[in-house]
Order: C-alpha cells, then structure tokens, then sequence
C-alpha cells in the first residue's frame, strides 16, 4: 500500500499533538500536581504514547510491505531514531549538565552518572546525572520519556522478524495473537493483575505490552486496507460504538484500543486544509519528545516560583519547539537523507516513468 504524502496528509499535525501531550502531561507532573487522565487508564501524556504507536505501527508497517528487506529496513528505522536521540543526549551531558549541576565541572565529569547516561545514546535508559532540582517534584529525573524508546524499537524488531518469517500470512498470526493476547489483558484480568502480581513482570514489561497493544493496532489497520475500505465510515461506526460499550461496561483500556488507532489514522490519512499543513516546517513532534523534559525541569526550577504555571508552559513550549526545529534542520533531516531507498524507488513503475504519480 503507498504512503500518503506527507504533505497532503495530516500525520504531522498528529504527531505534533501528541508530542505536545506529553509536554503538557510532565508539566503537571513535574510542577507537583495530578496529571490529566483518560478514563482512568493512562495520563494524558500516555494517551500520546499511545498514539505515537498507532501512528509509527502503521506507517512502518506500510515502509516494511513496500520493502520487506531486514537491513534495508533497520537502517531507515536506526536513521530516524539515533541521530536525534545521540545529539540530545550529548548535548544534555556536556552542555547542559554541567550548566545546571551544583557540582564543579571537574567533579561533575568524574561522576559515574555521566558515563551511565550516555547510554541513553544506545537505548539503555539511564538517569543518575549529579543534577539536582531544588523544589522540582521529581528533582533528580532528566531523562523523561525516553524509556518508551526501545520498547518502540522492540515493536520494530518483532515487526521485522514476523514479516521475515510469516512473508504474507504475518497479518493473520498478529491478529489471532493480538486478539487472544488483548482478551486475556484487557477483559479476562484487566490490565494484567495476573502478568504483575504472579508472574512479577516489572511495570515497564506492562508498557511494553500496553502499547504494543496499540503498535500491532496500526499495523493490522495498514496490513488489512482498512483505511483504503470503501466501508471505513461503516468500521469507524461499529468500532466507536463497541468502545462506547466496553467503556460502559468498564473496559475502558479495551475502549481505548478499538476507538483510538482507527480514528487517528483515519484522520491521519485525511488532508485536512491548515491542519496539513502543520510539518511545513519540518516534523518537530521527535525533538519535542526528546528534548522538552530537561527544559522543563531547568525553567520549574528557575521561574517556577516567580511566574505563573501558566507563563513558564509557554514559555518551555517555545524553547522546545526551537530546539526541536534545530534538531531536524541539522540532525534528523541531514539523517533521513542516507535512508535506502526502497525497491520501487529504485526501479519506479512503468507508468512513475512517464510522468504520472500515485496519489
């Protein structure tokens, strides 16, 4: 299935969003008081983890059917992910660590914290940089949201390899499996009380299988044409009523599964006029991820006492959003560049040569 241009669509406007959740969710957090929550099953800044993984199962599962190659498909996935990352951590290790450490620099650069967070660069997720916030309702915490990192890349990993062994039949074993897995979590022992408390899997275990819940979502959504369905109004219908109805029924995590994928890429694959038009600047929604923690906890810990909650949001807001623009004019754009170029790049179609375009 071709991918709808990025232009002509609104991904970029969801992605933007949902990064801007996350923002707005530590926020809260950071500054001490109660996070917004979605029907009493994840925060506002989970709801846009969660759409995060819809968003990225689709459309790599729509990269991987157009060029079902393992190393052709790790690099585009490494290139998109690594060099914004690597950058950020750098920058928060050597620039901005030592900037805002009580410690000298010297002693700074002696703690075994720093050399643990560097891995953060190789998705080992590590905190422990001698930073302390002063006041800050979780003073000794940076690295913010990049735990969700390798379990993302781990969503990556099981893609591939059912791909490369299920070849055609892979969207088949992920929905007999996603399915009974989903009935046992989500209606069976809501949210996994037997996963947490016989097995003891620890609560990022839970995540994992939460989001990749909403990952496989995307990707049965792109495997299946359901987006191409002339009955999508039709699905959109029944899935949003059975999500009212489990949602009464108090299966809310369930709810959430069956409304949120397809209504967000349904709207997605739209080209909605303005809101299209939110990536002319670049997609930003990674380097906000990536970067807006430590600047949150930098500002709450300057100005948080001196100016409103409200003033010091929009203020992190317009440092995040340059940093993430610098991030993909230099680093992520710059990255994307190297990408393999997939096999009907490489030998475009009869018709792509004289002229005509997909749309």
């Amino acid at each position: 299935m071709m991918q709808p241009s990025r232009h002509l669509n609104n991904f970029d406007f969801i992605r933007l969003c949902a990064a801007l959740f996350v923002l707005l969710s530590h926020q809260f957090a950071l500054t001490g008081l109660p996070e917004p929550v979605i029907l009493d099953v994840h925060s506002l800044g989970g709801f846009g983890v969660l759409i995060f993984f819809s968003v990225s199962g689709y459309l790599v599962a729509g990269s991987w059917d157009s060029d079902p190659h393992l190393g052709r498909f790790a690099a585009r996935r490494l290139l998109r992910i690594w060099p914004g990352l690597a950058v950020a951590v750098a920058l928060t290790v050597f620039i901005w660590g030592p900037l805002v450490s009580p410690l000298p620099w010297r002693d700074y650069f002696r703690h075994p914290g720093v050399v643990s967070y560097l891995k953060n660069a190789i998705f080992l997720v590590r905190d422990g940089l001698p930073v302390f916030f002063t006041g800050n309702a979780l003073p000794t915490s940076v690295s913010g949201p990049l735990w969700t990192i390798p379990l993302e890349i781990k969503c990556y990993v099981v893609l591939a390899l059912l791909g490369a062994v299920a070849g055609r039949r892979m969207r088949w074993l992920l929905l007999v499996v996603t399915l009974a897995a989903l009935a046992r979590y989500a209606v069976v022992e809501p949210r996994g009380d037997f996963l947490m408390a016989r097995l003891g899997w620890p609560l990022e275990q839970r995540f994992l299988l939460e989001f990749g819940f909403f990952f496989s979502a995307g990707v049965l959504i792109q495997a299946f044409g359901i987006l191409n369905s002339g009955k999508l109004k039709m699905i959109l219908l029944l899935a949003l009523g059975a999500a009212v109805a489990c949602a009464l029924a108090q299966l809310s995590f369930l709810a959430i599964w069956l409304a949120l994928p397809l209504a967000v890429l349904a709207f997605g694959v739209s080209s909605t006029p303005v809101v299209r038009r939110a990536g002319r600047f670049g997609d930003l929604s990674y380097g906000i991820y990536i970067y807006a923690f430590p600047i949150q906890q930098t500002l709450i810990w300057r100005f948080g006492q001196a100016h409103a909650w409200t003033t010091v949001l929009a203020i992190t807001v317009i440092l995040t959003v340059a940093m993430a623009w610098l991030s993909w004019r230099f680093v992520e754009r710059p990255a994307l560049r190297m990408k393999p170029r997939t096999v009907s790049e490489v030998n475009p179609p009869h018709h792509l040569l004289h002229g005509d375009r997909l749309g």
